[in-house]
C-alpha cells in the first residue's frame, strides 16, 4: 500500500511508571493522519487508582490531585481503541506504549491492538542516523524544526511524534520506502551503518535478471539471480544477520543490474558470471573446481575405472559426469566395481605383465589379470559389456546393486545395506545426468518456450542468453557444449535441466528430435525415487527405503 494511503495513529502515553504489569496509564494522547492531512485527535487523563510517584509528577505535571476526578482506563480505553480502529500505530519507543495498551486490552478482555507497531526511533535509526547525536524525540523535533514542542504531556508529545514522521518518511522516500511494506522491513532491519546505501537499488526494475554488487575499485563482489531484482536487492539492507553480508555491504559501492527473459536465462548468466569474475562473496558457483569424471580408456591392455579431474573430448575415452566432486565420483566407481570384477590396482600394465594377485581375487571380486587367471578376449567382454551400460543399457548394472543393497537390508546389515544406496544413487545421478546431456546437446539448434518464458533457444546445449539485453554479455563464454560437459560450465547446465523438468517445456524447433534410449529408463527412475536422500559424501546411514 503507498504511504500517502496509509492511515497512522500517533500515539503517546504518560504513565505512572515502566511496567505495564505493575503500573497504570494516566494520560493518552493521539493524532491521525493520511497523506499528510490532520484526521482528528484524542487526548484524556486517565485516573490510575493509585500514587504517582512524585519523580512522574514533576516530570509530566500529572498529579494525583489532577487526576482524582478523572475517569478510570475501564471507561477511556473504548474510546481509544474507537479511534484507533483501521489505523496503523505509531509512537515514539513503540514498545512501551504498545506494550502498556495492550496490557490493558487483556486485563479488560478487549482483542490486542493489531501489529506490529511503527517506531520513529527505530525509523530514525535507520534514516538520519548520524546526522543527530540520538533519537531522543526532543532532538528529532529540534532536527526536523516541528511546530509542536514535546514537554511530557501525551497530546503534545503525539503531535511532536507526528511531525517527526512525515521528516522521517519524506527523507526515507529518497532511500525507496514509498510503500507500508517498505516501511516495515526498514523499521525491523537490525543493522543500520550499511542501511542508507540501499539507494543503490532505486534504478533495478521489477522484473527477473542478474545482480552484480562491486566494489569502490570496480570489482564484482557478488552475483546473485532474482524473479524481482529491485526487491531481492534491497532485503540484503534490512537486517540480515550473517557477518558475510555485513562485509559485503561494508565494501559495496555500486549496485548493478541485467534484466533477463525469464527464470532461466537468469540462472545460466548468473553462472556464467560467477565463472567469469570469481566473486569473493560467491561459494556457489567456484564449486565446479571440486567436479570430477569417471573415465574408461578401452584401449589399454587391461583396462581399468579411474577417477580424473579433466575430460579431454574425443581422446578415445569413455566418460562419465561431472560429478559435483570427487567423491560423488568415487562413489559411482565403487559401484561399478561392486558388479564388475574389473582390475582396480593402479599398476601400469601391458599385455603381458604378470604379478601376485591381491586379496580381491581370492574373494572374487576381480578376474585377476596381473597372474593369469583371465585372457585378454574374456576380459574385453567384460569391458564392452561395462563401457555399454554405462553408455546404452545400465538395467542389468543397476538391477544387480538394487539386488545387493535389498539383500543386506533384508539380512539386518544396514550400514553395509546403506553404503550400497549411496554408491547406487550416486551412479543413477550420474547415467540419468548423461543421458540427459546427451539429447540437449545432441539435438543441435534447439528452441524451447513454458507458460512463463518466451522462446529459448540452444546451440548444443548452450542457452543464447543476454547478449540483446547487456552489452557486457558479449564476452562471457556461451560456446556451443561437448560431451563431456566441461567443469567449468556444469552449473549452467544443471540449471537447465533443473528449468527443463520442473517447467516441461515445449519444443518449437529443433535439429534433432531429442530422445533417450528406452533401455534402462525405467529402472534409472525408480532407482532414484528410491534412493533419493542419500547424502553426500557417504550418505545417510540407515535403513534403504523399500522398492515403491
Amino acid at each position: 500500500m503507498p504511504l500517502s494511503q496509509v492511515t497512522f495513529c500517533v500515539v503517546d502515553l504518560e504513565t505512572t511508571g515502566g511496567s505495564p504489569t505493575n503500573d497504570a496509564i494516566t494520560e493518552i494522547g493521539a493524532v491521525t493522519y493520511r497523506g499528510g492531512e490532520r484526521l482528528g485527535s484524542f487526548q484524556s487523563l486517565v485516573n490510575p487508582l493509585r500514587p504517582i510517584p512524585p519523580s512522574i509528577a514533576n516530570l509530566t505535571g500529572i498529579d494525583d490531585r489532577l487526576v482524582a476526578s478523572e475517569p478510570p482506563i475501564e471507561q477511556v480505553l473504548p474510546a481509544f481503541l474507537e479511534f484507533s480502529r483501521g489505523c496503523v500505530f505509531v509512537a515514539h519507543n513503540a514498545r512501551f506504549d504498545f506494550g502498556f495498551l495492550n496490557a490493558s486490552c487483556d486485563a479488560l478482555d478487549y482483542p490486542p491492538l493489531p501489529g506490529p507497531p511503527l517506531c520513529t526511533a527505530r525509523l530514525a535509526r535507520r534514516v538520519v542516523w548520524p546526522d543527530v547525536p540520538n533519537v531522543k524525540l526532543a532532538t528529532l523535533a529540534n532536527y526536523f524544526r516541528t511546530r509542536a514542542t514535546p514537554t511530557h504531556r501525551a497530546l503534545d508529545d503525539a503531535e511532536a511524534c507526528a511531525e517527526v514522521l512525515h521528516g522521517l518518511l519524506d527523507l526515507g522516500g529518497r532511500l525507496g520506502i514509498v510503500s507500508l511494506g517498505d516501511l516495515e522491513l526498514a523499521v525491523r532491519a537490525r543493522g543500520r551503518p550499511n542501511f542508507g546505501k540501499i539507494a543503490l537499488a532505486d534504478h533495478l526494475p521489477h522484473a527477473p535478471g542478474v545482480y552484480l554488487f562491486r566494489s569502490r575499485d570496480d570489482r564484482v563482489l557478488y552475483v546473485g539471480k532474482a524473479n524481482d531484482l529491485r526487491a531481492r536487492v534491497r532485503s540484503y539492507f534490512y537486517g540480515d544477520a550473517r557477518k558475510k553480508i555485513a562485509n559485503l555491504l561494508d565494501e559495496v559501492r555500486t549496485i548493478e543490474g541485467i534484466r533477463c527473459r525469464g527464470e532461466l536465462e537468469a540462472l545460466v548468466v548468473e553462472a556464467r558470471l560467477i565463472r567469469t569474475h570469481e566473486p569473493k562473496y560467491n561459494r556457489r558457483g567456484k564449486t565446479w573446481r571440486r567436479g570430477a569424471y569417471l573415465a574408461l580408456d578401452q584401449a589399454e591392455a587391461w583396462p581399468r575405472v579411474k577417477v580424473v579431474r579433466a575430460a579431454k573430448p574425443g581422446d578415445g575415452r569413455l566418460y562419465l559426469g561431472p560429478f559435483t566432486s570427487s567423491a560423488r565420483a568415487r562413489l559411482a566407481k565403487e559401484a561399478l566395481e561392486e558388479v564388475a570384477p574389473i582390475r582396480r590396482c593402479t599398476t601400469s600394465m601391458a599385455t603381458g605383465t604378470r604379478f601376485a594377485a591381491c586379496a580381491l581375487a581370492d574373494m572374487g571380486r576381480c578376474v585377476a589379470p596381473c597372474d593369469g587367471r583371465t585372457d585378454p578376449e574374456r576380459y574385453g567382454e567384460l569391458v564392452r559389456w561395462l563401457a555399454s551400460s554405462l553408455s546404452t543399457s545400465p538395467g542389468e548394472l543397476l538391477e544387480a546393486l538394487e539386488r545387493r543393497m535389498s539383500a543386506l537390508a533384508d539380512a539386518e546389515r544396514y550400514e553395509e545395506a546403506a553404503s550400497v544406496r549411496d554408491r547406487l544413487h550416486a551412479l543413477a545421478e550420474g547415467l540419468s545426468r548423461s543421458r540427459f546431456d546427451a539429447w540437449l546437446i545432441g539435438a543441435g539448434h534447439l528452441e524451447l518456450s513454458s507458460e512463463r518464458d518466451r522462446v529459448l533457444s540452444f546451440d548444443r546445449g548452450s542457452l543464447e542468453a543476454g547478449r540483446a539485453a547487456h552489452p557486457a554479455l558479449d564476452d562471457l563464454d556461451g560456446h556451443p557444449l561437448v560431451r563431456p560437459c566441461p567443469r567449468e560450465r556444469a552449473d549452467e547446465l544443471s540449471a537447465v535441466r533443473s528449468w527443463i523438468a520442473t517447467h516441461r517445456p515445449r519444443i518449437e524447433r529443433c535439429d534433432r528430435a531429442p530422445a533417450e534410449p528406452v533401455d534402462g529408463g525405467a529402472i534409472l527412475a525408480r532407482v532414484l525415487a528410491r534412493t533419493r536422500g542419500a547424502s553426500s559424501p557417504g550418505g545417510r546411514k540407515g535403513r534403504p527405503r523399500s522398492p515403491r
